[in-house]
This record gives C-alpha cells, structure tokens and sequence, in this order.
C-alpha cells in the first residue's frame, strides 16, 4: 500500500507566532512609544485603560473592541484598578497568511478605525470563541494543531468582516467623503514618506491638491494642521528609534536624510525641548 504524503507540512508553530489571554488585567502593549510588530485583537471585559494609536488618544472601556496592525505606533497609559481584557495577538507572518485575499479596504479600514462598541451579549459569544481558539493553542499534542488555529483565526477574520459589511460601518458609520478620503491618503503618503519628506508642499504635490487646502483639511479631521502632523509623526518614529536601538545618533540622523546631526538634534528639540540624547538617556 503507498504511503500517502503528510498534507499538513507546517503542523508546528513558531513560539512567537501566536499569543492568547482570556483573563488579563494589562494590555499587551509598552508604556512608552512603541512599533508593533503584529497584530493585536483585544475586548475589554471591565474598567478603562489610556492608549493613543498613531496620534490618536483612546480611553479603551469595557464591550470595545481594539485592532492594532503591525508598524502602529502605540502607547499604554493609565488603566484603571478594575481593568480585564482577553485578546490574541499573531505574528505579521500569520496575519499576512490568514487575511490572504482578503479585500484591502477591510484592514484599512480596520487599521483607521481601530476600535468600536459591541453588545454585551457578542462579548459572550467573543469569549467561547477565544475559549476554542485558547484550547486548540494549548493542545500541543495535536497532530493539526497549526492548521486549526489557522482555520478558527481566518474563521474569526472573516465574520468580523460579515458583521462590518451587514452593518455596512464601512460606507455608513464611518462614510467617507472626499475630504476624509483625502485626509487618509495624506497620512498613508506621510507613514510611507515620513524620513524623505517633511514639508506640505510634498504631500499636496502628490495629492494634487494646494499645501492651504491640505492644512485646512487636516486641521478640521484631526485638530493638527499638516505640518503638524508631519512633524508628530516623524517624532514619533525618531522616540521610537533612539529608544529601541543602540544604533548612534550620527546613524539615525542618516537614516532619516537629516542633512547632518546637528540638523537632527535642532529638530528634535524644538519639538519636544530636549535633545535626542537627553531623550534616549532618560
């Protein structure tokens, strides 16, 4: 009789490539400025906890629902005495594999709207979900353990994306005019841009637009004109390299087309009053 090939070619998982809590009274994110790298779907079962995603300040309180994508920049601020959450966090690896030919306006979507409210009677559904999920995660005996987490995982993705379009929060709760498609576009071109370029004029070249009508739009979305923005984000991005790397400032300023440190340094502080090694060192 012919032996038949194993189908189930990666039935082991990487330690890193899947994180599960049903019960746990911190967020899975750093308190100070950090990139993620990975995806993270967590519910707030009770209290409130501070975050900001990419400039924008949250307080996460029970029946939400937080999103987060590999490369938000995410902070953790103050959670409350009472504060549980469960969630799951998967490698950008394991994202990419479970979301394969999925449309692109649902992870952009979910990467702007990264958290929202739910009924009390879906985060009981929610927990006996992530109970099998949790389950199947423990049980490393079994022969298909990677290709049921993966199936239950995409499973997961997919209702949440049943559930967005019936409620139709994609053209409707959050319904898009061409100032807000304008806005995203505008802060896409900047995380993609942010080291190469940070004057308005850039951006509104590349949108086709004027560097006033631009500023006037992201003044009226995101309480910052653009220049602003420009600038918070390429902050936040230098905050997180002197903080997650040794590498010299000389190196960082080079990596950002700062025309020399000193350009680097001046920059820096006179957006947040200290130096780049003041910041780093403290």
């Amino acid at each position: 009789m012919p032996i038949v090939n194993n189908i189930f070619s990666h039935s082991e998982l990487e330690d890193s490539d899947i994180f599960i809590s049903l019960n746990c009274n911190t967020l899975p994110l750093s308190h100070s400025l950090t990139k993620t790298g990975r995806c993270i779907v967590c519910y707030c079962l009770s209290g409130n906890a501070d975050i900001e995603v990419n400039l924008t300040k949250h307080i996460f309180v029970k029946s939400e629902i937080i999103m987060l994508f590999p490369n938000q920049i995410v902070q953790q601020k103050k959670v409350s005495d009472d504060f549980s959450v469960m969630y799951f966090s998967i490698s950008s690896a394991i994202l990419q594999e479970v979301t394969f030919r999925f449309p692109p306006s649902f992870i952009n979507f979910l990467q702007y709207h990264f958290y929202y409210r739910v009924s009390e009677d879906m985060i009981r559904e929610e927990q006996i979900r992530f109970s099998d999920i949790h389950k199947k995660f423990n049980d490393t005996k079994s022969f298909c353990r990677r290709e049921l987490l993966m199936n239950l995982l995409r499973i997961y993705f997919l209702e949440m994306y049943d559930r967005i379009r019936k409620d139709d929060l994609m053209h409707t709760s959050f319904s898009y005019d061409r100032k807000t498609e304008l806005y995203e576009e505008f802060t896409n071109l900047v995380i993609r841009n942010y080291k190469t370029n940070r004057e308005v004029r850039f951006y509104a070249g590349q949108l086709c637009i004027s560097p006033k009508y631009l500023t006037g739009i992201t003044s009226a979305i995101s309480g910052y004109s653009a220049k602003q923005w420009i600038d918070d984000y390429v902050i936040l991005e230098l905050k997180v390299r002197l903080k997650s790397s040794g590498d010299s400032l000389q190196k960082i300023a080079d990596e950002f087309y700062f025309s020399d440190l000193a350009y680097m340094s001046n920059y820096f502080k006179s957006k947040t009053g200290i130096s780049p090694s003041e910041f780093r060192n403290g």
